[in-house]
């Protein structure tokens, strides 16, 4: 419990003076450190939002990620996700952010938001590429059908109309 109190205590040095947030950042730090095996592995506090947060490499040659501890019972929304990525993405970091929810038996899930990779297409357009899909599918399947005589007819070059 020494080595606890003390990550703890430096925690509450940098700003943070949640009992909550503490414990989760503790348990998400411990479990990025000793069960990922995470690299350069730091915890961190934005008071601008007042959040404490992880960053840590996967590899000592990866780029730093930020890892934010979440309880599961905890109501996520794009706003927040967008509020996190505003204020803790740097060019070291690059736009993702890992939200790690933390379940009251310390289960860790991690999941990662990754700013700007890809617009949304809309209904339409999801439409237009299924029907684009079902079309190549049933060409497929009818070439797949007629190899045999499509191939034959061209090694006996073919029949030619009068």
């Amino acid at each position: 419990m020494e080595v606890e109190a003390k990550i703890k205590e430096d925690m509450k040095k940098l700003g943070c003076t949640c009992e909550k947030q503490l414990a989760l950042a503790f348990h998400l730090y411990i479990y990025l450190v000793d069960k990922k095996l995470m690299y350069d592995t730091e915890y961190c506090y934005n008071k601008d939002i007042d959040k404490l947060y992880i960053v840590a490499r996967t590899s000592k040659h990866d780029k730093l990620n930020i890892y934010v501890p979440v309880p599961t019972d905890f109501s996520i929304n794009m706003g927040y996700i967008n509020q996190l990525q505003e204020n803790l993405c740097t060019v070291e970091t690059g736009p993702g952010i890992n939200l790690a929810f933390i379940e009251t038996d310390f289960t860790v899930v991690i999941y990662t938001f990754t700013k700007g990779i890809l617009d949304r297409p809309s209904v339409e357009r999801m439409d237009q590429i299924k029907r684009k899909q079902e079309q190549r599918k049933f060409i497929n399947s009818e070439l797949k059908k007629k190899k045999d005589t499509i191939v034959k007819d061209a090694l006996d070059g073919g029949d030619v109309d009068d």
